[in-house]
């Protein structure tokens, strides 16, 4: 059964281990202290598994490269809403996932429950948003928003593959009216 994978990082204490947690059943999710990984698995059906990965040190992306680009959906990254000082080093960590691989990426707003949160749009005009890329609220204790992050995640590959789709049909097109007229 193939696997795809989506990459969750973020600085410490911003709610990462509790997102994978909140996503499921405690049997599909595990610490491997080996690789120094977490994950969650997550099956789709019988012919798919995706599985979330996140570095324990949050620091470490190497093993981000042990996922060939192919199996890669995109990148959730978490960030405090309530500790704007750590908002540089989430920074950083975006550009790091960018460098390996320009792909979908949900920002997820964490501890929108607390008081002082910021707000969503105003992490992202902080984080200054690109192409690919989207802010939403959470609380990653919250099952329910825990699967809304990920589901945005989802909704941002398909809109991509949808993207590729036009694009392929527009050459098909113009590649049928460049041999009609040949």
């Amino acid at each position: 059964m193939p696997t795809l994978y989506a990459f969750v990082t973020g600085p410490n204490g911003s709610g990462k281990s509790q997102l994978l947690y909140a996503l499921g059943d405690p049997e599909t999710w595990w610490q491997d202290a080996e690789t120094g990984l977490e994950h969650r698995r997550v099956v789709v059906d019988d012919t798919l598994d995706v599985d979330l990965i996140c570095a324990i040190d949050a620091a470490r992306f190497d093993q981000l490269l042990q996922i060939p680009q192919r199996d890669l959906l995109g990148y959730i990254v978490m960030i405090d809403s309530t500790d704007p000082d750590s908002w540089h080093e989430a920074r950083v960590m975006i550009a790091n996932c960018r460098g390996y691989a320009r792909l979908p990426m949900v920002i997820a707003a964490n501890k929108q429950d607390l008081p002082g949160a910021y707000a969503p749009e105003q992490i992202g005009a902080w984080l200054g948003m690109e192409t690919m890329m989207q802010v939403c609220g959470c609380n990653a204790t919250d099952p329910q928003s825990a699967r809304n992050v990920l589901l945005q995640l989802l909704y941002a590959v398909n809109q991509e593959f949808d993207r590729l789709d036009t694009l392929i049909a527009e050459l098909e097109k113009l590649s049928a009216q460049s041999e009609s007229e040949s």
